[in-house]
């Protein structure tokens, strides 16, 4: 009777450890789930925390497998998420690649460097006064190979993966080397900074004018034009920008706001603003680098988002009063 009892008990058992075996072996659905793994873990606290969060079947397993495979070095610590089909194996692959949790960003076209410092700050880990603070701090800028005084221009607007740990001068980093990227796709012949920032400033005042992407090469033009003329440049949106930097937004810009005290208002200042008034996307920095040929001067904001061009004054004025009729 004992023996039959002991007989019975061993194929219990090895009934279970086959079942537990192969149900660690085979891949697990799961659904979504993110851990974080301390600095300094031990692997039966990592093994505890995947098993209760139901990531791996067994912490049993993954502590004797990690003994038998020598996995204790080669496990990462950080935020991880786990979502789809797992193997005890692919779980360890994972923690040992390093594949952090990244949260996607999409920075427009346009944005100042306060209104992307106020989209990060949405991350509880990025602080708005830090960010805006590194992006006009010198000694930062000029380690970046950047020889100005504000990093407006440089922040290139895009669709980012962050890991978590990243912090404000990791983010900057990432956009700046993501502009001087894109630069080499665009200008391969090596031109002097102060030609690309000009070329910059442009075109971040044509960013913020143009809707359509097919008036944005016009509209750097009619600027051009102005320029070589030694025109005032007479652009609302770097009226716009100064009125920002005061803490005051506009939709609409008027007349009294042209007298605004403010080396960025191309209304009462000579030349380009000191510096770009936003950061450009690529389409704008390609209308810079190639304004259109054009001999108008003049423009205004029609229906539909389209702009009307005119050669001279009197003509814009006329346009300007049967678009008003």
């Amino acid at each position: 009777m004992k023996n039959a009892t002991f007989i019975l008990l061993i194929i219990v058992l090895f009934f279970f450890f086959a079942i537990e075996i192969s149900d660690v072996f085979l891949s697990k659905n799961v659904e979504n789930k993110t851990v974080k793994i301390e600095k300094g873990a031990s692997i039966r606290e990592i093994a505890t925390l995947l098993e209760k969060n139901e990531i791996i079947s067994s912490s049993i397993i993954f502590v004797a497998l990690s003994k038998i495979l020598n996995w204790e070095n080669q496990l990462q610590y950080g935020f991880f998420n786990f979502s789809g089909k797992y193997s005890i194996f692919k779980v360890k692959k994972q923690l040992s690649n390093g594949e952090v949790v990244k949260y996607p960003i999409t920075i427009p076209e346009g944005f100042t460097i306060n209104k992307i410092a106020n989209k990060l700050s949405e991350k509880d880990s990025i602080n708005f006064s830090k960010f805006v603070e590194f992006c006009n701090d010198t000694t930062f800028i000029h380690s970046l190979n950047i020889p100005a005084n504000t990093l407006e221009g440089f922040l290139f607007p895009d669709t980012y993966y962050i890991p978590y740990f990243a912090d404000e001068k990791c983010i900057i980093k990432m956009m700046v080397a993501n502009f001087f990227q894109k630069m080499e796709g665009i200008q391969r012949d090596e031109i002097p900074f102060d030609s690309l920032y000009s070329v910059l400033i442009l075109a971040s005042i044509v960013e913020r004018e143009a809707i359509l992407d097919e008036e944005r090469a016009l509209i750097a033009g009619v600027y051009r034009n102005r320029l070589t003329s030694n025109m005032l440049l007479q652009a609302d949106p770097t009226v716009a920008y100064a009125l920002e930097l005061k803490g005051q937004s506009r939709r609409k810009i008027f007349y009294e706001d042209l007298k605004i005290n403010s080396v960025f208002n191309t209304y009462i200042h000579s030349g380009l603003p000191p510096t770009p008034i936003c950061n450009p996307g690529i389409k704008s920095i390609m209308a810079a680098f190639n304004p259109q040929e054009t001999d108008y001067y003049y423009f205004f904001a029609g229906d539909n988002y389209k702009h009307i061009f005119s050669k001279t004054y009197r003509e814009h004025l006329n346009k300007l009063y049967i678009n008003r009729l």
